[in-house]
């Protein structure tokens, strides 16, 4: 297969299915699990997995990689485990949730954690102490998809029931079901001012909603096989998917248009992170591998407000006068 233009570099080392992958703040580092029980740390610029977790004792599903030297990880065996990013030696075990988990998302300020899993639903989670601080019932069936919105207070869900959820995590109560997805929602990612989330499902399709109406705002097609990951820019002016069609998409998402098709993966593609700063992304892959992708041509600034114009020409003549 023709590889795309915008693949960087093919990561290998991992000995199964690589289900997710989180990148750093930095932009510099990413993070996987794999069905081969362990997690990698890798130098995006070498290509180097210079660390390598276990700990685990069945398929990972789940990663997340934090600002503060520290991780997490969610496993078919039930456990979530916090670790040293210096030394890959686990801090913590999470109190027993005794069900496989299959996603994680961790607060804006780091203090709290999210789960999805298998048979109970959603456990909102301290870090520091490994705690659950309660649960979040509402969902019918098995939690794949997680995101805290940006003011740590509130998150969305996705569901083999077929729906989206927004919560007050401080309450554990539901707040809006969404409902429009024809099969599984797998994946879910929010926008930065918090007022819009993006949904993968099953059925082929991404749905964009309004988080303050409820409203379906617009269906995205392209993929030709289930969704399984996405990701939305802070500016919710673009999103970047991964499907079992082997590819990854990227998506102008005020339009519902697909940009660009990215081919590499040689099997289906199951997570994806991104990374706006270096505007580059990862993929992670059935395949074993990860890919790690420049967007730069497509994630385009958007134009400067008339606001930001009027301050330049204001400071363009003070300039002159001087």
């Amino acid at each position: 297969m023709e590889q795309d233009g915008a693949l960087v570099s093919v990561f290998e080392g991992h000995t199964d299915k690589v289900h997710s992958v989180s990148m750093g703040h930095d932009g510099l580092q990413a993070l996987s699990g794999s069905w081969d029980s362990t997690l990698k740390l890798w130098d995006l610029k070498s290509g180097e997995a210079f660390r390598t977790f276990t700990g685990h004792t069945d398929k990972v599903h789940a990663v997340w990689l934090m600002n503060n030297k520290q991780a997490l990880s969610g496993a078919g065996d039930g456990n979530i485990i916090l670790w040293n990013t210096d030394n890959a030696e686990e801090i913590r075990i999470f109190e027993p949730n005794l069900s496989w988990i299959w996603s994680l998302a961790v607060s804006p300020d780091e203090k709290m954690a999210l789960s999805g899993s298998w048979n109970r639903g959603l456990s909102l989670w301290e870090i520091e102490t490994g705690k659950r601080i309660r649960e979040l019932k509402g969902h019918s069936g098995d939690v794949w998809g997680v995101a805290f919105l940006p003011d740590g207070k509130r998150a969305v869900s996705a569901s083999i029931d077929k729906t989206v959820m927004l919560w007050d995590v401080e309450t554990g109560e539901a707040v809006r079901s969404f409902k429009g997805h024809t099969d599984q929602v797998r994946c879910v990612s929010t926008s930065g001012d918090g007022r819009l989330a993006i949904s993968g499902s099953w059925d082929k399709t991404l749905i964009l909603w309004n988080l303050e109406t409820g409203e379906a705002v617009r269906t995205l097609k392209g993929h030709t096989g289930a969704i399984e990951a996405v990701k939305m820019t802070a500016d919710g002016r673009y999103a970047v998917s991964g499907s079992w069609d082997k590819t990854v998409i990227i998506w102008n998402v005020e339009t519902g248009e697909a940009l660009h098709t990215l081919n590499g993966h040689t099997d289906r593609v199951y997570s994806v992170a991104l990374d706006e700063t270096t505007k580059k992304a990862v993929s992670a892959s059935d395949d074993k591998t990860l890919i790690l992708w420049d967007l730069t041509q497509f994630l385009i600034p958007p134009p400067p407000s008339s606001e930001t114009d009027e301050a330049n020409a204001e400071e363009n003549k003070s300039q002159q006068a001087d």
